[in-house]
């Protein structure tokens, strides 16, 4: 049993059962001993999962092309904001920001951007990265609360929302019930409870869900939270959000009967999320139609619901391939760009898995985004 381990056991011995959200958010981001809180490498070859700014810079050189139409819907105003939520190596801001001063100068000149992020190794990562971009300026901060003023420009986020603390439900014959995580014969065990917080059944109303006798699901309330605290930082401009998951009739279908939570330890997969604690990462979809929902309820205006695959392609991600076959043969690099391409759009793998939200807010009519035409 590792220290994380011995603090979990002590709460539980303490206070009982946890529910599976408190859990999940000490196994990630107790302080110093959490997945995310803790040192080591988590993303990349040495880490335990890829994201798609791993792949390949053409990821966030699309997002530079999406952020300077953001910018032009906005009045291409002099000072304007990009906000990224968890910049995990820095990698995505090097290639945006490079790719923004190379063909967009006027779009770069005014811009300052922000990065919030709770670890404070992944903090000295980034700035190693990023020391040699020659932005006007790039602020760190650990929330969104932090920022001076309100923002006019885009706050983003690209495999964040799937990292928040979720509740796990069960529909018993008695009801929706909540899984609760206890500790007996040196081993953690699930129990099923009351629900710890009514918001859990309207969820469910509200989502127009109902589960098949059996079936476990997750609720990510936490989802919520960042979501509302997101509209009220953006006074004009949008959010972005890129995940992998789906629309609430996609995730709670009756082909899941165990729900979509998983960890990564090493590159492997597994569904035990008590074995490893503190050191591999926990993670579930991301529900799309409570994400619109939620923002519907916070002065945002849903512009538009794709996946990855059709985002980038609209975004001209086939102009870095190669104009002729013949190129390949000779050129390594330019193979080696195609394979990535090819990963990042392809059905079956993360042009299909990933899907990307545009919400926008402050516009006196709706702003029409390339990628939704």
């Amino acid at each position: 049993m590792n220290k994380l381990e011995e603090i979990i056991v002590r709460e539980i011995k303490a206070k009982g059962p946890l529910t599976f959200a408190r859990f999940m958010e000490m196994a990630l981001y107790y302080p110093e001993l959490g997945y995310y809180t803790g040192p080591g490498v988590k993303i990349g070859a040495a880490g335990d999962f890829y994201t798609s700014p791993d792949v390949h810079p053409a990821f966030g050189q699309m997002l530079a092309r999406q952020f300077a139409e953001m910018w032009a819907k906005l009045g291409g105003p002099g000072r304007w904001e990009v906000v990224e939520y968890g910049a995990g190596k820095g990698r995505l801001a090097a290639h945006i920001l490079n790719f923004l001063q190379e063909h967009y100068p006027e779009t770069a000149k005014g811009l300052t951007y922000y990065i919030l992020e709770i670890s404070p190794s992944l903090v000295e990562i980034q700035r190693e990265e990023l020391k040699k971009i020659k932005v006007e300026k790039i602020v760190w901060a650990k929330n969104a609360g932090e920022l001076s003023g309100r923002v006019t420009g885009c706050l983003f986020s690209n495999e964040l929302v799937d990292s928040f603390p979720v509740h796990r439900v069960r529909q018993t014959d008695d009801g929706l019930k909540e899984i609760y995580v206890g500790y007996r014969g040196n081993s953690f065990v699930e129990e099923e409870g009351p629900l710890s917080t009514p918001l859990l059944q309207t969820y469910f109303e509200a989502e127009g869900v109902v589960l098949e006798p059996g079936q476990a699901a997750e609720v990510n309330l936490a989802a919520r939270d960042w979501l509302q605290e997101a509209a009220k930082c953006l006074q004009k401009g949008f959010l972005l959000t890129i995940d992998y998951g789906g629309t609430a009739a996609e995730l709670y279908a009756p082909f899941r009967p165990d729900g979509t939570l998983r960890c990564f330890y090493k590159h492997k997969l597994s569904i035990d999320p008590y074995r490893n604690i503190g050191e591999q990462d926990i993670t579930a979809s991301v529900n799309f139609s409570a994400l619109m929902r939620w923002g519907e309820q916070s002065s945002l205006t849903s512009l538009g619901l794709l996946s990855q695959a059709k985002f980038l392609l609209k975004l001209g991600i086939l102009d870095l391939l190669p104009n002729s076959p013949e190129e390949y043969s000779f050129d390594h690099e330019k193979l080696k760009t195609t394979l990535a391409i090819k990963k990042l759009i392809m059905p079956g793998g993360m042009g299909e898995a990933f899907r990307v939200l545009i919400q926008g807010k402050g516009f006196p009519e709706t702003p029409r985004l390339k990628v939704f035409q």
